[in-house]
C-alpha cells in the first residue's frame, strides 16, 4: 500500500481540503499531512482519515532550514518551500521507516487509487518518479519516493541556490530519477525532429496507457494563477512544456464511480486517461 504525503508549511493553502476530500473519496486510507503544529486546526474536519505530523518534530539532517539560500521572501517563502518540502518528507520517512510514498502537491487531484493504478509491478523501486515537461523542466505535482534512502541520494547532491525543478533535471541525468509520461507517442509525433517528445513520454507503455500532468494540462482545463495573470485564463498554453495540449486535441470528461478526465487527440481520436490534473487556478472545487 501506498503512504500518500501531503506537506502545507508556514502558510495553510485552503485548497489542500479539496485534495485531501479527492483522497479519501478514492479510497486511500493512508495519508499523512506534515505541518505545523499551529496549523493542526485546520484539518480537523479528517479526523482518523488523515494523520497529521508535526514538522517541529521532524529532524532534517541536511539543515536545509539553515542553509538554503532561495527566496523566503516572495508570495509567504514560495520558492524557499517548495525545496524545503522535501527535505522535510526526507525527514519525516527516515524518522517513522516509512516507504512507497506517494507526494502530491497540494493544488493537485488525482482521479484513480494509486494502490489500484500504480502498482509495485510497474514501478522501479530504486528510482524517484515525477513529470517533466521538457528536457530540463520537471514540475513534482505527483512523486513517487521509494524509500529515504533513495531521496536522500537526491537531496545530498541538492544545489541550495536553485528550485527543485532545477535540481531534480540534474537528478534525472545521473539516473537517480525517472519519467511519469505526460504524452504517448504515435506514428503522428515525429521524433526523429523532435527527441524531447519521446523524453516526456518514457515509461508510458509500463504505465497502461495514462499520462500524468506536470503543469500544462491543468493550467489548460483550468488556467493559471490567477495571481499571475488577471481573468478567465482556461485554454492556457504552457509555452515551456514540450506538448501544447490545446493544440493537439482536448480534454473530456466521463463519470465512473466520480467524473474523469480523458484527452482526445486530434491525430488519431485516441482517448488517453489523465491520472491526475495540476490544477494551477487553485479552483479545485470545480474539478473535483
Amino acid at each position: 500500500m501506498f503512504s500518500i504525503v501531503l506537506v502545507c508549511l508556514d502558510n495553510f493553502q485552503e485548497y489542500i481540503i479539496d485534495c485531501i476530500k479527492q483522497l479519501i473519496r478514492l479510497g486511500h486510507t493512508q495519508i499523512y499531512i506534515i505541518t505545523n503544529n499551529y496549523l493542526f486546526s485546520y484539518f480537523d474536519t479528517f479526523g482518523k482519515h488523515i494523520q497529521l505530523i508535526s514538522v517541529e518534530s521532524l529532524e532534517d539532517p541536511f539543515q536545509f532550514q539553515l542553509r538554503s539560500k532561495l527566496d523566503r521572501d516572495f508570495r509567504g517563502g514560495f520558492w524557499h518551500l517548495t525545496s524545503s518540502r522535501f527535505f522535510v518528507i526526507h525527514a519525516f520517512m527516515k524518522q517513522y521507516n516509512i516507504e512507497k510514498v506517494i507526494h502530491l502537491e497540494n493544488d493537485v487531484l488525482i482521479y484513480y487509487n494509486c494502490d489500484e493504478i500504480l502498482t509495485m509491478s510497474i514501478i522501479d523501486k530504486t528510482e524517484i518518479y515525477l513529470p517533466f515537461d521538457s528536457y530540463k523542466k520537471s514540475v513534482a505535482s505527483i512523486m513517487y519516493i521509494p524509500d529515504a534512502t533513495i531521496l536522500g541520494k537526491v537531496l545530498e547532491n541538492y544545489d541550495i541556490e536553485k528550485n527543485d525543478m532545477y535540481n531534480f533535471s540534474i537528478a534525472r541525468e545521473n539516473n537517480l530519477i525517472r519519467g511519469f509520461p505526460i504524452w504517448i507517442i504515435d506514428d503522428n509525433d515525429n521524433i526523429d525532429i523532435n527527441h524531447e517528445r519521446q523524453f516526456v513520454s518514457e515509461n508510458a507503455n509500463e504505465f497502461y496507457g495514462f499520462i500524468f500532468d506536470a503543469a500544462a494540462i491543468g493550467q489548460y482545463v483550468g488556467g493559471v494563477d490567477p495571481r499571475n495573470i488577471d481573468g478567465d485564463t482556461r485554454g492556457f498554453i504552457n509555452e515551456e512544456c514540450v506538448i501544447k495540449y490545446g493544440n493537439e486535441g482536448t480534454i473530456i470528461w466521463e463519470t465512473q464511480e466520480i467524473k474523469r478526465p480523458y484527452f482526445i487527440r486530434n491525430s488519431n481520436h485516441n482517448k488517453i486517461p489523465v491520472f491526475n490534473l495540476h490544477i494551477h487556478s487553485k479552483n479545485l472545487a470545480e474539478y473535483m
